[in-house]
């Protein structure tokens, strides 16, 4: 699959390096940005939940997501937050979810569905929900997808690896099948320990992961 990175837009590139930095520091790799009308990054976040104490608002607890963590780090009242996007590399979660609209942001977009937790079927799901206008557009540029989904599922695989059948990957299995096959093609050759020995940045990865990806979903080698 031909990739180039300066093919995606700025708001994605920035998102997708805050989820491969909360992937090489052994946390959930997904990534968010808020930005406003002309593009401007106002607020960068990461997932959190496995991550040491550093740059990300909330770490190390199960709220630590990273589209709050994002949400968070812009310092202006919801009421100037109408004209603004949140972009994630994964579809929001419940939590996620409500955070966007209490926060005062308008948009939506994300990368990869999440057929386990992804809950943009909130939409509109409440009389208050009804109240603010909240839209959502997903899956992203199809690059993006199958490496956000990819890297998800790897780790996924890696992190339950002795604990038997993980329900996620079990419901992610029917929905995305070709993702989840890049996922196992990724787990099974090593490529988590691979980049992090080599020292690959997102768009190395990124390269690498949708390079091999027809050989992966072939069940071959991926990188």
């Amino acid at each position: 699959m031909a990739f180039r990175w300066s093919d995606l837009p700025f708001p994605w590139q920035a998102a997708v390096e805050q989820a491969w930095t909360a992937y090489r520091t052994g946390s959930v790799p997904v990534g968010a940005v808020v930005v406003d009308a002309e593009g401007v990054i106002l607020g960068r976040g990461r997932n959190g939940m496995e991550e040491p104490p550093g740059e990300s608002r909330l770490y190390r607890h199960h709220l630590a997501h990273a589209e709050l963590n994002a949400l968070l780090a812009v310092a202006r009242p919801a009421s100037e937050l109408h004209a603004c996007s949140l972009y994630s590399t994964l579809e929001p979660c419940p939590l996620c979810m409500g955070a966007v609209y209490m926060s005062g942001v308008r948009s939506l977009y994300y990368a990869a569905s999440d057929p386990h937790a992804g809950s943009v079927n909130l939409l509109g799901a409440t009389p208050y929900l009804s109240l603010k206008p909240v839209a959502a557009w997903g899956p992203g540029p199809r690059s993006l997808e199958l490496f956000c989904g990819a890297i998800h599922t790897e780790y996924r695989l890696r992190r339950h690896a002795h604990n038997g059948a993980d329900p996620v990957i079990a419901r992610w299995r029917p929905a995305l099948p070709e993702i989840v096959a890049l996922g196992e093609g990724l787990y099974s050759h090593g490529f988590y320990p691979t980049a992090g020995k080599e020292g690959w940045d997102v768009q190395t990865a990124m390269a690498a992961v949708l390079e091999g990806c027809d050989l992966a979903l072939n069940g071959r080698r991926v990188a």
